[in-house]
């Protein structure tokens, strides 16, 4: 047996006015007495010492209402005072002492005191010596009249507390309600965070929308400039090479042109020779006339001969220049006849002028399909006569120039100002029927981007009017194939589209085809005729070479003749010398003018490629990388405004948010860590409350076995819940198993009581304090209860407050309380042992 109380002393508490003590023996001890005789007083007084601190538990609304009040002549108390005597001759408690003496005293003034072995301490410290022997003011070995009732009234929940109670897990609860203040703290700060990181995200992908658009213009910008730069490096490679081949081309031939000059010296001497020796002939002739008439006529005949054949010579060669400026201007007429459209006189007088700055009319700088050729006409309306030139300055130029001589008026597309009208409703692209943009369809110098896109980039060619009304009148500029035209404003322009030839270019070139049609003719009748005398003269002279006394006439004749005729082929070899070395001359010319053009595209090709410094070129044709530069430059202009200073932005707030990333990677790991404790406080709370309930229930199952032969139980309403409530189930013997709230009054009672003494097994203490339990039994019950107290009592002191005489049959020693003037009186008595 443990530490128990040996004796109760008290003065002044409640109805105790003199000084009274009450040894208290080992066992089963009974204090009984009539109803108001104050025997609950004695337990009052226990609990008082012990150190409950609520007035309302030991009955009173103040502490100063447990002092006596007088009565029938007797004075009210100046305090009360309570001493517990307890037993610790097995040193329970850290003293030396066999016994311990507790004092609580409190005056009228409701302040109490207390004093450990005479000497005064704290409530403290109080607690603290006796919860070394498991005793506690409020602890399950003391049950009061009334906690039997509030058992049975109690829902399961309620009931459940008791399991918690004595489980001990209030510290787990403890802790798992500051785990859980701080999850809800970190929760917050998560929170926090998460707006924060939130408004930075979208801040941040703002910028690397923007920094990701600004990085793709500069490796556009880097793109197109070593595009540029490429086209620059490959247009002086071409026009290097081309500028070689020219002087290769040159020199060759100059070199035929000098052995053509040889050549020519050559058949001049062979000449000069022959005609020394016609004249030889001649003067021969003369000599020999003079002596013979008929030499006269013959030598006549032989001039008049020659005379004709120098003049038939002459239209020949005159018949073959006619013919040849026939072909020219024929040729000529058939370039005129190809144009569709006149060209004012303003524009053909500037483009005679090869003014510096002055490309061209904008339909003579790009090469148009054939299938295109009329929508291109069309697409360009009134642009198609612009004049195309370098920049404002040669426009101002121009129109000046057109003032002064009073030619005309015409429109300039500066290069440096004009600004291209590119298409932007792309989603018609790829509608069937669409061939595409004008601009994309035609080929031009990239150098003229900025005017062929203002004539022709915001306009769409389709195959016919039908493809251009289910894409929407009025949703974009087309132009059919036909010639149709649909502007933007909704206005529709089309019909039969008459094909025109230039008449304003016709006034000298056709007067001059005609006349030299007629001189051709002229000449050619003449040679005819021509022809025909020398015919008839060479028959004469036929005639005369009969004659004897001509004979020697007609041999220097036949000679002179021979010598013509050789004469006459060398003639004809040093004329087409001399045409071949015109021919040849021209083409030297051309060469060189065609070399002197390509050196200074060669100087304004190095110019240019020049800006552009050294780097790594694209080896591709010239075609290629324009084709490239063009879509570059539509990427470039698709992407609108730029932000450049998003580049540095975006790094520096990557770092930024890098860091509040971090900061909520953190939390994250904290809450993280708050929950896995809570998770492990929560599985350490079951496994104590589970192992509670279950040795709790065998026992509660040991105490109804022995109080009334049946089975009982303790569960809670829903096993995986450890929140839910509490069932006290029993089976008494012969009946089913029951809920305690479905028990009659008698059963509810003795259920309740072994719940409370399987708590007790539980959990012993010294000493058992039991406050009229048995008011509700009847005398079997009764009977049942104290058996079970009598063998409980072996181990353990049991002070059991009672008026039932079943109950004070079983006590060991009996105490019984009367009351006297107000006053209560205890008389004892041991009884002999059962």
């Amino acid at each position: 047996m443990q530490t128990q109380i040996s004796k109760l002393t008290l003065q002044g508490f409640k109805s105790f006015n003199r000084k009274i003590s009450i040894p208290l023996l080992n066992g089963f001890n009974v204090i009984c007495g009539p109803n108001g005789a104050g025997k609950s007083n004695i337990c009052d007084a226990i609990c008082f010492v012990l150190g409950r601190i609520s007035a309302k538990s030991l009955r009173a609304d103040k502490l100063h209402e447990l002092i006596f009040r007088g009565n029938d002549g007797r004075s009210n108390a100046d305090y009360a005072s309570v001493s517990l005597f307890l037993d610790n001759s097995k040193k329970m408690f850290p003293f030396d002492d066999e016994e311990v003496n507790i004092t609580r005293k409190v005056n009228r003034g409701g302040v109490s005191i207390y004093k450990l072995n005479g000497r005064t301490t704290t409530r403290e410290k109080i607690l603290q010596v006796l919860g070394s022997a498991r005793i506690f003011p409020d602890g399950h070995n003391i049950v009061l009249q009334g906690d039997i009732t509030e058992i049975i009234e109690m829902n399961d929940v309620g009931r459940r507390s008791f399991i918690d109670e004595i489980s001990g897990i209030s510290e787990y609860n403890d802790k798992k309600e500051k785990a859980g203040r701080d999850l809800e703290s970190v929760n917050q700060k998560l929170k926090e965070a998460e707006i924060i990181i939130t408004q930075r995200f979208d801040i941040f992908k703002k910028l690397e929308t923007e920094r990701n658009a600004a990085l793709k213009f500069q490796t556009l910008q880097n793109q197109l400039t070593l595009l540029k730069a490429s086209y620059a490096w490959k247009k002086f490679q071409t026009l290097d090479e081309a500028v070689k081949k020219i002087g290769d081309d040159l020199q060759k031939k100059e070199e035929i042109n000098g052995q053509l000059n040889q050549e020519i010296e050559k058949v001049e001497a062979v000449l000069e020779n022959r005609e020394q020796s016609v004249k030889n002939v001649a003067a021969e002739l003369v000599d020999l006339s003079k002596k013979i008439q008929v030499d006269k006529e013959v030598t006549e005949l032989r001039t008049n001969l020659m005379l004709t054949k120098d003049r038939l010579d002459f239209n020949i060669r005159e018949s073959e220049r006619l013919s040849s400026m026939i072909s020219r201007l024929q040729a000529f007429e058939s370039r005129v006849e190809e144009s569709r459209d006149s060209i004012p006189l303003a524009v053909r007088t500037i483009l005679r002028q090869h003014l510096k700055g002055v490309h061209g009319r904008i339909m003579d700088l790009v090469q148009v399909p054939e299938k295109y050729r009329t929508a291109m006409e069309i697409a360009a309306a009134s642009h198609k006569n612009d004049m195309v030139v370098e920049d404002e300055h040669v426009a101002s130029f121009c129109i000046d120039f057109l003032k002064s001589e009073k030619i005309g008026r015409a429109t300039f597309l500066p290069l440096n100002k004009v600004r291209p009208t590119l298409f932007r409703d792309n989603e018609f692209l790829n509608w069937e029927g669409v061939d595409g943009v004008c601009s994309e369809l035609i080929k031009y110098d990239t150098k003229f981007m900025s005017a062929v896109e203002f004539v022709f980039g915001n306009t769409l060619i389709v195959k016919n009017l039908e493809v251009a009304k289910s894409i929407g009148v009025g949703k974009a500029r087309m132009v059919t194939l036909d010639g149709d035209l649909v502007e933007r404003s909704g206005a529709m322009t089309g019909g039969y589209f008459i094909k025109l030839h230039p008449k304003s270019i016709e006034s000298t070139s056709g007067k001059e085809l005609e006349g030299y049609i007629e001189e051709k003719t002229r000449v050619s009748e003449q040679i005819g005729l021509l022809q025909e005398a020398i015919v008839e003269m060479e028959g004469k002279l036929k005639k005369y070479s009969k004659l004897e006394n001509t004979s020697e006439i007609i041999n220097l004749e036949k000679l002179r003749i021979s010598s013509d005729q050789e004469i006459d082929q060398v003639r004809n070899k040093r004329k087409k010398f001399f045409e071949r070395r015109i021919e040849l001359q021209q083409e030297i010319n051309k060469l060189k003018i065609e070399g002197a053009r390509k050196e200074a595209e060669i100087e304004n090709a190095k110019i240019d490629l020049a800006q552009y410094g050294e780097m790594k070129y694209v080896d591709e044709k010239l075609t290629v990388l324009d084709e490239n530069i063009k879509k570059t430059f539509r990427e470039l202009t698709s992407l609108g405004a730029i932000n450049m200073k998003a580049i540095d932005e975006f790094d520096k707030f990557r770092n930024e948010f890098d860091e509040y990333k971090k900061k909520y990677e953190k939390i994250l790991e904290e809450k993280k860590a708050v929950l896995g404790m809570i998770e492990k406080i929560e599985e350490k709370r079951k496994e104590v409350f589970y192992k509670t309930l279950n040795e709790l229930s065998k026992h509660f199952n040991d105490v109804y076995r022995r109080m009334t032969r049946g089975e009982a139980s303790l569960v809670l309403e829903n096993p995986n819940d450890l929140e839910s409530g509490l069932i006290i189930q029993a089976n008494p013997e012969g009946k089913n198993v029951v809920n305690i709230d479905g028990m009659s009054g008698g059963e509810k009672t003795l259920t309740a009581l072994a719940f409370l003494f399987a708590i007790q097994k539980y959990k012993p203490a010294p000493f058992y304090i039991l406050d009229e339990i048995d008011a509700a039994l009847d005398k079997e019950n009764t009977r049942k209860v104290a058996e079970v107290i009598k063998s409980f009592s072996k181990d353990a002191q049991f002070i059991v407050i009672t008026h039932n005489d079943q109950t004070i049959k079983y006590g060991d020693s009996v105490f019984g309380c009367t009351m006297d003037r107000g006053e209560t009186r205890i008389l004892g008595l041991e009884l002999p042992k059962l």
